[in-house]
């Protein structure tokens, strides 16, 4: 299974914090670690299914339920979608198309999802990965950011 592939169905590498980790990016890192009252160690990740995760990934409810019913995703389980995953989905706009990535993965496989998710989330005009909170391409400024942003714009202007 590959690292930046998360249980839930989110794509780790579109998140700002596996972003700045893998660019080593401190200041950001540093920016995002005051945010969520935590320290730069502590906030850094390399990706659900990696060995260097986030405080909140490490102590991530599904991780522990996929071990528990022995499946490897979310969507695998007969129980899918429960209701952690559906107040989890609701909770933050980077998850609204949590529910159809999954089942994306499911349909497709996983390496067809890789680029699909890649796709969805790369700059049109650089190719960069951008996270959904970016309005505008970290590499070239282009807007918006990708095209998860642009089906999604309303969820981020709340």
């Amino acid at each position: 299974m590959n690292e930046t592939s998360a249980i839930c169905g989110l794509f780790c590498e579109s998140c700002g914090i596996f972003i700045a980790t893998k660019e080593q990016n401190e200041s950001e890192l540093e920016r995002i670690a005051a945010m969520m009252k935590t320290t730069k160690e502590e906030i850094k990740c390399a990706g659900c299914r990696s060995t260097v995760l986030s405080h909140h990934c490490r102590d991530c409810e599904f991780k522990k339920c996929s071990k528990d019913n022995n499946v490897d995703n979310c969507e695998d389980c007969e129980k899918h979608p429960c209701e952690k995953l559906r107040h989890f989905q609701k909770q933050l706009p980077h998850r609204a198309e949590l529910f159809e990535s999954a089942k994306y993965r499911k349909d497709n496989g996983l390496d067809s999802w890789i680029v699909k998710m890649t796709k969805d989330y790369s700059c049109e005009s650089c190719g960069y990965i951008n996270s959904p909170y970016y309005g505008t391409c970290k590499k070239c400024g282009h807007a918006p950011a990708n095209n998860f942003v642009k089906r999604n714009s309303s969820l981020f202007k709340k």
